[in-house]
């Protein structure tokens, strides 16, 4: 698998991941947008949901769920700056449920429905 695609995601604290990745989805105006090698270069907004990375079969390998933000893309880099990004599987449903108790919000209550309803993090 040809890893083309540097993919960054950043929050105001830190850098949440940094690795080289096949193919990058993102969450944009209401559906996706698709990052790909040698994708003109842009920058634009995105909405709070699901940043996938995909393998060749362009199957998700491994996803981020980030609060909305801004994705620079150019010379194969896609840098995402975000004020919340967690990994999927970094977090359960407990702990979703007690950052939305502690950080009220949108995008909390939103990751809290996701983990509802995904069955792999129901207990």
């Amino acid at each position: 698998m040809a890893l083309d695609i540097a993919l960054k995601i950043y929050i105001p604290e830190k850098l949440i991941t940094h690795k080289k990745v096949y193919r990058v989805v993102l969450p944009y105006k209401g559906n996706t947008l698709t990052v790909i090698k040698g994708r003109a270069p842009t920058l634009l907004p995105l909405e709070m949901g699901a940043v996938k990375i995909l393998d060749e079969s362009n199957k998700a390998v491994e996803e981020y769920y980030i609060s909305g933000g801004a994705a620079d893309i150019k010379e194969d880099t896609c840098t995402i700056l975000t004020e919340a990004a967690f990994e999927k599987s970094s977090l359960d449903l407990a702990q979703v449920k007690a950052l939305n108790e502690e950080f009220p919000n949108p995008f909390y209550a939103w990751l809290e429905k996701v983990y509802e309803t995904d069955k792999a993090f129901r207990p």
